[in-house]
């Protein structure tokens, strides 16, 4: 299952899509940008943005494994619902673009 859709635009390092939510025809777009005021280890590497609205951050991170990095994305907003959204940027089903990414939930807490 997958909450939307984004492509990685190499040159700015940054996501578009949508996100698809409930009760919605059309998916919501979405923006995932390098967030350049990062000064704290804890904060975001990327601020999510649906227009003027901020909907969360995401962060690189790497896989206990795997050891390859990946975007670990929180997703948080009144309109979309009362708890986050933890979802992880992975290989889109179907696609053999490498920068086509699909949302996928990690859980909602």
């Amino acid at each position: 299952m997958s909450l939307g859709t984004v492509v990685l635009n190499p040159e700015t390092n940054s996501y578009a899509g949508g996100l698809a939510l409930l009760g919605r025809r059309q998916p919501l777009p979405i923006a995932i940008v390098p967030n350049e005021e990062k000064k704290r280890e804890n904060q975001p590497d990327y601020r999510i943005w649906s227009g003027p609205s901020e909907l969360g951050g995401a962060w690189v991170r790497e896989g206990r494994e795997s050891k390859r990095p990946y975007v670990s994305v929180r997703i948080f907003h009144p309109q979309i619902g009362d708890q986050p959204i933890y979802a992880t940027l992975g290989k889109a089903a179907g696609q053999d673009d490498e920068d086509v990414f699909a949302i996928i939930p990690n859980s909602v807490v």
